[in-house]
């Protein structure tokens, strides 16, 4: 009798599945070109370098990993153009060196024209390779749907 009743419930149970609507398993696409990362730098370089060469550091350890890196100089991050700044160091490591370097290394650097304006930063004051947003520039990497860290 006591298996006559656990092989019902069994049965019953299957039976209650079987009937279930199946649910198509969502795999979420993932993009032909990796969406990479965009690093937001508005830490002041002038008062904490260690902040901003953390963020350029992360910048440096994904290029290595071959996805695509921006790094967005805004708010506070815009001083690393201005003219005394590629004297800044932390640790011995020079700020604009790094900067250079992932450039060189096929990174993306772009500075926020609102914000070097309200630090008195002139055209002339940024790195060569650096580009100037512009309406377009920020909306590309957007569009991108790029993983985002602020420093």
């Amino acid at each position: 009798m006591k298996n006559s009743v656990v092989t019902v419930a069994i049965l019953f149970n299957l039976t209650i599945n079987a009937c279930q609507p199946r649910q198509e398993a969502t795999v979420p696409k993932v993009a032909d070109t990796p969406a990479g990362l965009l690093i937001n730098l508005t830490s002041d370089a002038t008062v904490d370098p260690h902040s901003s060469l953390m963020g350029l550091h992360l910048g440096q350890n994904v290029l290595k990993n071959d996805l695509p890196v921006t790094i967005f100089l805004n708010v506070h991050g815009v001083k690393l153009m201005a003219s005394e700044a590629d004297t800044i160091s932390f640790r011995d490591e020079n700020l604009h060196t790094v900067l250079q370097s992932i450039m060189a290394d096929g990174g993306q650097v772009i500075a926020c024209p609102h914000c070097m304006e309200a630090h008195a930063i002139q055209e002339g004051d940024v790195l060569k390779g650096v580009t100037i947003a512009r309406d377009t520039s920020m909306m590309t990497q957007i569009k991108r749907n790029p993983t985002v860290f602020t420093y």
